[in-house]
C-alpha cells in the first residue's frame, strides 16, 4: 500500500509533462511498479524448503553484507535489500548518454525530484533504442548502456534483483555499498559528485568486508583490480583533455572530426595493451565504439574519485565523518 501511495504521488508531477516525457514517466512508473509490486520477503524466501539452494545462499549472503554495511560502515538501509524481485531479465533499466559531436559537454535532461541528469533510463531496451536514434538525427554521439541496479534514493525501499544477485562476492558488496551511499546523500545536478561518493565508500567499504572475512588473497585480488582501473582512468582522463583542446581548435570540422577519430583509435589501443600486459580480456568499456558520449558515461563515475579518497584519508578512514561533512558541504567540500 505504501508504495502504491509513493507512485500516485509521482503521477501528478505528469500534469506538467510534454507528450514525449508523459510517454518516458509512463514507462519509469510502469517499471518501478513492477519491481515494487513483484518484490518477495527475503526472510520468507529462506524459510522456504523448495527455495533454489545457489539463490537461498546468495540470499543469506546479501543479509550478512548487509548487516555489515549497516553496523560496520554507517549506511543505514532503511528496509531496502530485505526483498527480492526476479523481473526474468539481463537488466533492470538501460541507460542512454549523449554529447555533441565536438565537445565533452554532456545532453541533460530534467527530472522530478532529482533534478537535472546526464543520462536517460529505459525499463525496455527497445525504447532506448528509440531515444538513441533520435538523439542521432540530431547529430549527437551516444551511448547505450545496460545498468543492473539503481537505487531510488530511499524513496521505495529497493529489492534485491535477479540481475545482479549472481555477481561474484567483491562485485556483489561493491554494488550494495555502493546504492546504499545514495541512501544517504545526493545532491540535484550533481551527477559525477554523487557516484564518485558512492563508488569511494563502496570500494572502502568492499575492502573491510573482505578484511572483516579474513580473506587476504581476495583482498590483495581487488587492489590489484583497483589499482588497474586507475590505470585506465589516467589514460581516459588525458584522452579527454586532448579532446578538448581539439574541440577548442580553430580546425575546420572535417578536419577535427578525423583527429577525433585517430585520438580515440589511440586510447583504444593504449587500454587494450594494458590488458594484454595483464593477460585478461577488456571489460565492457570496449564493447562499444568510442565517442563522447561513451567517454562521459566513464567519467560520471570515475572523475572525482582521487579528490573525494583523499577526502576519506584526511578523516582516517572514517566512512561516518565523511558523510557528515559532505552532507554539511556538498560538492565544495573537494575545493581547496
Amino acid at each position: 500500500m505504501n508504495t502504491l501511495i509513493r507512485l500516485l504521488l509521482i503521477a501528478p508531477l505528469l500534469l506538467c509533462a510534454n507528450c514525449g516525457s508523459l510517454a518516458f514517466y509512463t514507462q519509469a512508473i510502469r517499471g518501478q511498479a513492477e519491481i515494487s509490486f513483484c518484490r518477495k520477503k527475503i526472510t520468507t524466501l529462506l524459510a522456504d524448503p523448495t527455495l533454489e539452494p545457489a539463490l537461498a545462499k546468495r540470499l543469506a549472503l546479501s543479509q550478512e553484507i548487509l548487516d555489515f554495511a549497516e553496523q560496520e560502515l554507517s549506511l543505514d538501509s532503511s528496509g531496502s535489500y530485505r526483498h527480492y524481485t526476479d523481473l526474468g531479465r539481463e537488466h533492470v533499466v538501460h541507460i542512454v548518454y549523449a554529447a555533441p559531436e565536438f565537445s565533452l559537454e554532456a545532453k541533460s535532461w530534467w527530472y522530478p525530484i532529482v533534478g537535472s541528469q546526464d543520462y536517460r533510463g529505459y525499463f525496455k531496451k527497445e525504447d532506448a533504442q528509440r531515444q538513441v536514434s533520435s538523439l542521432q538525427e540530431e547529430g549527437l554521439d551516444t551511448f547505450l548502456g545496460g545498468v543492473n541496479a539503481y537505487s531510488t534514493l530511499g524513496f521505495f525501499k529497493d529489492p534485491l534483483l535477479n540481475t545482479f544477485i549472481d555477481y561474484p562476492q567483491v562485485d556483489f558488496a561493491e554494488l550494495i555499498f555502493h546504492e546504499l551511499t545514495h541512501h544517504q546523500y545526493y545532491e540535484k545536478e550533481e551527477t559525477s559528485f554523487n557516484e564518485a561518493l558512492a563508488e569511494v565508500v563502496a570500494r572502502e567499504g568492499t575492502r573491510r568486508w573482505l578484511q572483516a572475512q579474513g580473506d587476504q588473497k581476495a583482498l590483495a585480488q581487488y587492489e590489484l583490480r583497483l589499482r588497474r582501473r586507475s590505470q585506465i582512468r589516467s589514460l581516459i582522463e588525458k584522452a579527454i583533455s586532448q579532446l578538448e583542446m581539439l574541440y577548442a581548435s580553430n580546425l575546420t570540422a572535417p578536419n577535427m572530426r578525423n583527429e577525433k577519430e585517430r585520438q580515440l583509435t589511440e586510447l583504444r589501443e593504449k587500454i587494450l595493451i594494458l590488458y594484454r600486459g595483464w593477460r585478461q580480456q577488456p571489460n565492457h568499456f570496449l564493447s562499444t565504439p568510442l565517442n563522447n558520449a561513451r567517454l562521459i558515461a566513464f567519467t560520471t563515475y570515475e572523475a572525482l574519485i582521487p579528490g573525494l579518497q583523499e577526502e576519506l584519508r584526511r578523516r582516517n578512514g572514517d566512512i561516518a565523518q565523511l558523510l557528515i561533512d559532505v552532507k554539511k558541504e556538498g560538492p565544495e567540500i573537494l575545493q581547496p
